[in-house]
């Protein structure tokens, strides 16, 4: 199977090719507010529907998981086709088709009782696989990191502004976006740096790890703070050799925001969704960036399949 793209819009599952063909549209009519893919499995996540999951999309048949009362922000690919679910008020659940289990190690993670969002509640809206490791950021209360799936939970918050966006994992090098710029810890939290040299945009938000290439999203600010002309918004890449990072602008020839799960890349290509609904591709190195649709739903997430 090709490699292709899953688009979540506020207008249902968009599959998409490289070159922005729609292959096929799932949930048509629905708010679908995240998406992910393993080698076995494709997710996604209705807003006020829950979670679901399909072994191919257009031609097979979506399996609802469960969390249909839950107010799902997130979805990563889990365990033997599991899938995990980040919720608000801020909670971790392992889902399949036995049905959800909450990760309630999390709850007892140093500062968990001090997690709010500005609206009230927070969010758990990011995730991070990495074998049995798992990574969550919360808006607003930071980075928690799990060693044994979730069972057991540590708060990794030292030098960290606690407004989490978005997180990436490689190896021991995690990478956060925050309300507050770019931030790199090279011992798996335990420690962090503000890497910001080149953004001229600092609410940062989403981020994708390709080779030896990190790329970042970033608006002019909250959409609240927004001028006239927008988010203002741009991709930026750097080199993950670089200590401390410097950073490019990649693209910013849109007009739309790509928002914190709207930029993936690997295998060498880069792709990204904007809220205008723009499809934008480039290489995985974070080069020849260009907008190949315009006309699509908002975009709120996108994530590439696994081949």
């Amino acid at each position: 199977m090709p490699r292709l793209v899953l688009a979540a819009t506020n207008d249902g599952l968009l599959t998409l090719s490289p070159d922005g063909e729609i292959v096929s549209k799932e949930f048509a009519g629905k708010y679908v507010v995240s998406a992910a893919a393993d080698s076995g499995w494709w997710f996604a996540a209705v807003e006020g529907g829950g979670v679901w999951r399909c072994k191919a999309v257009g031609t097979g048949t979506w399996e609802y998981l469960g969390l249909g009362d839950d107010q799902v922000w997130v979805v990563a690919p889990g365990r033997n086709g599991s899938v995990f679910a980040g919720v608000e008020p801020a909670a971790l659940w392992e889902v399949d088709p036995e049905g959800p289990v909450e990760l309630v190690g999390l709850q007892s993670v140093e500062g968990y009782e001090d997690w709010y969002s500005p609206w009230g509640p927070a969010d758990l809206s990011t995730i991070a696989v990495d074998g049995g490791r798992v990574v969550v950021g919360v808006e607003q209360g930071g980075v928690a990191v799990s060693t044994d799936h979730g069972l057991s939970w540590e708060a990794r918050n030292e030098g960290l502004c606690d407004d989490v966006h978005a997180v990436a994992v490689e190896g021991a090098c995690l990478y956060v976006t925050t309300g507050m710029g770019f931030y790199r810890s090279s011992d798996e939290g335990r420690s962090w740096e503000w890497e910001c040299d080149g953004l001229d945009r600092g609410y940062t938000q989403g981020v994708a790890v390709s080779g030896s290439t990190l790329l970042v999203s970033c608006a002019s600010g909250p959409p609240p703070m927004w001028e006239k002309g927008g988010p203002e918004a741009a991709i930026f890449r750097a080199s993950i050799d670089e200590h401390p990072l410097k950073w490019v602008v990649a693209s910013d020839e849109f007009a739309g925001n790509v928002e914190r799960q709207a930029l993936a890349a690997g295998d060498g290509i880069a792709v990204a969704g904007t809220t205008e609904g723009e499809f934008i591709v480039g290489n995985g190195d974070g080069t020849g960036f260009r907008v190949v649709r315009e006309d699509l739903p908002p975009v709120v997430a996108v994530t590439l399949t696994v081949e």
